[in-house]
């Protein structure tokens, strides 16, 4: 699991965004990716100026846009990664805490609980690293109305942002905390069904 170090409850809760003490690594894997992705950025829309779009060059001018998309997207899922998303429930908090605990354990998910408001869904993420095990953590505080999650990933190069599974994540959270939810969500974990899914 990536390392969450003095992480705040309560002020992650108010501020609705992880309040941590980031690491070195952390900080520079976070400079290296908006470096990164703004160069593709600038890059595809500086070679799209000198395309001009026609039935000959289509594939290319195509591509260029999906690669700036792409590289705005990674770049609004890394500035909010730390963002908590907000859902709100009118069952008990306790009921809540139950059930994302039993989705967890349905889903083959290391479930950790470290306090009264707080849970983390662990999932293997790296399978090419032999040796270590990497994680993506769905992390979620507990509030008596509300829950409110992020997801974050680890890796052995770089911990690069969570860009699908969170909107699964969410559309998962939000059938489960209804009040009439009564069956569980047949399925793998995002991670390793989308690659046996291939």
């Amino acid at each position: 699991m990536r390392s969450l170090k003095k992480l705040s409850i309560t002020e992650s809760i108010q501020s609705k965004k992880l309040i941590f003490e980031e690491s070195t690594f952390d900080k520079f894997d976070t400079i290296t990716t908006y470096f990164g992705f703004l160069v593709l950025a600038g890059m595809s829309i500086f070679l799209l100026k000198d395309i001009k779009p026609s039935l000959n060059n289509s594939l290319e001018y195509l591509i260029l846009i999906c690669l700036f998309i792409f590289s705005i997207y990674v770049l609004y899922c890394k500035y909010t990664e730390k963002c908590l998303k907000e859902i709100p429930f009118v069952i008990s908090k306790e009921e809540a805490k139950s059930r994302i605990i039993e989705y967890g354990k349905k889903h083959h998910y290391r479930v950790s609980k470290t306090s009264n408001n707080l849970i983390f869904l662990n999932e293997a993420t790296d399978l090419y690293s032999p040796g270590k095990e990497y994680e993506q953590t769905t992390v979620v505080f507990f509030t008596n109305n509300a829950i409110f999650y992020t997801l974050i990933k680890e890796g052995s190069r770089s911990n690069f942002t969570v860009l699908i599974s969170q909107h699964l994540t969410k559309r998962d959270f939000k059938k489960i905390l209804h009040p009439k939810y009564s069956e569980p969500i047949k399925r793998e974990t995002y991670f390793n069904s989308f690659f046996h899914g291939l």
